[in-house]
């Protein structure tokens, strides 16, 4: 395995999202996801500027500078994360020239950017949180000159996450999910690290969405915009073939290995082209 990033790198030892059992922050799956994302695209990577759209602690932002990256740029709604980013950058010991991390919402921040602003941008981890997706990528597709790297959750993690989730895996199937359609589940806006956008209150508890894309409705959209994309390939980790009706109880996910989230399509990753 790479070792983009050791394990006692704060990077990880600060982060509180080790032991999640869907893309948990340990160094296996975190040097993965680098190497798949960022490593195996170095035509996106090196000697590019990069937007790290929802930049949380910035890990992303550093292995891309590791890599050859030009300069970065991260864009996260929450003070707190952004704060560290500045503090673990500053620690590590990254000259400031090479990054800028700033507190907003990455849809008004996109709007006010000028057309093809960045070579490349990160969104990994966030497009399920965007109330508007299919803008965000619109959006995205304007100020990239190159490239756009995608990871995301598709409508299958409504069937296996939370607690309606009970209630509406009886109703996928494989053909529904094979549709192009999206599905909006309401979700906890605070988590441990962040508060999510868009939070309201129902029933005395603060709610936010999560918008689901399938994988279908994401390459329609690709698509529609005239994108070229290409479906990353996870095959160097994936340690079993499953489905979503492999993680649905508890104990499924306890005893799953991180990658099976991708192997399920669960979870997916693009290329994008511009």
């Amino acid at each position: 395995m790479n070792n983009f990033i050791p394990p006692n790198s704060p990077f990880l030892t600060l982060d509180t999202r080790t032991k999640r059992w869907a893309i948990p922050y340990h160094p296996e799956c975190i040097n993965a996801r680098i190497d798949i994302l960022l490593n195996k695209n170095p035509e996106a990577i090196q000697n590019k500027s990069i937007l790290d759209v929802g930049s949380h602690t910035g890990i992303f932002s550093f292995a891309a500078l590791q890599l050859g990256a030009k300069d970065v740029y991260g864009v996260d709604v929450e003070d707190l994360t952004v704060k560290r980013c500045d503090s673990l950058f500053l620690k590590e010991g990254v000259s400031p020239k090479k990054y800028t991390f700033k507190v907003e919402n990455i849809i008004n921040f996109l709007e006010k950017v000028e057309e093809n602003s960045f070579d490349t941008i990160f969104c990994f981890g966030v497009m399920y949180y965007i109330t508007e997706p299919y803008r965000l990528l619109k959006l995205m597709a304007r100020a990239a000159k190159d490239s756009i790297l995608i990871d995301t959750f598709t409508a299958a993690y409504s069937a296996v996450q939370g607690k309606e989730a009970q209630h509406i895996h009886p109703h996928l199937t494989d053909h529904i999910l094979q549709l192009p359609l999206m599905i909006a589940c309401p979700t906890q806006s605070g988590k441990k690290d962040y508060t999510l956008p868009d939070t309201f209150n129902r029933n005395g508890r603060n709610l936010s969405l999560t918008n689901l894309p399938t994988q279908s409705m994401l390459e329609l959209w690709f698509e529609s915009l005239n994108l070229n994309w290409t479906l990353l390939d996870w095959s160097n980790y994936i340690t079993r073939k499953c489905s979503f009706h492999d993680l649905l109880t508890p104990e499924q996910k306890i005893s799953s290995h991180w990658a099976d989230i991708y192997s399920s399509g669960i979870r997916v990753s693009y290329k994008i082209e511009i």
